[in-house]
């Protein structure tokens, strides 16, 4: 039997936060911009003029405060979760509990891939669209 260290409740703590900035990014401006793109086409019109709550359906608008802060703050936060996933990644105890290893890795990469996607033009026309 391979004894397993205990986890570290700072990383998990980490894993959590980087968990939810990334789903409320990618689940709610991504499906929102696909909900977009289903109605009325690929929304490179949108912008000032159009409210993106005039598309948010109605039963998620309880969900809609989440993912507007996940978008307007996530070029701030996205990095900051990222590096230190990244610097929690080499701890010798994160190595050695392999499934809170990976699941850390898997949030790293994805709060990475956001600070990615928000610098691109669609990233940056979906974060003027929701904080509009």
């Amino acid at each position: 039997m391979i004894a397993v260290p205990p986890r570290s409740r700072g990383v998990t703590v980490l894993v959590v936060l980087q968990s939810a900035l990334a789903c409320c990014y990618y689940v709610g401006a991504g499906g929102l911009y696909l909900l977009v793109s289903a109605k009325n086409g690929w929304p490179g019109w949108l912008g000032p003029d159009h409210d993106p709550k005039g598309y948010w359906p109605a039963f998620l608008w309880p969900l809609y405060l989440p993912v507007a802060v996940s978008v307007g703050a996530g070029l701030v936060f996205a990095p900051v979760l990222a590096i230190v996933g990244g610097a929690n990644l080499v701890r010798p105890s994160v190595r050695a509990n392999r499934r809170l290893f990976w699941t850390l890795a898997a949030t790293t990469l994805l709060c990475a891939g956001m600070v990615v996607l928000i610098m691109t033009p669609l990233g940056q026309h979906l974060q003027a669209w929701m904080l509009d």
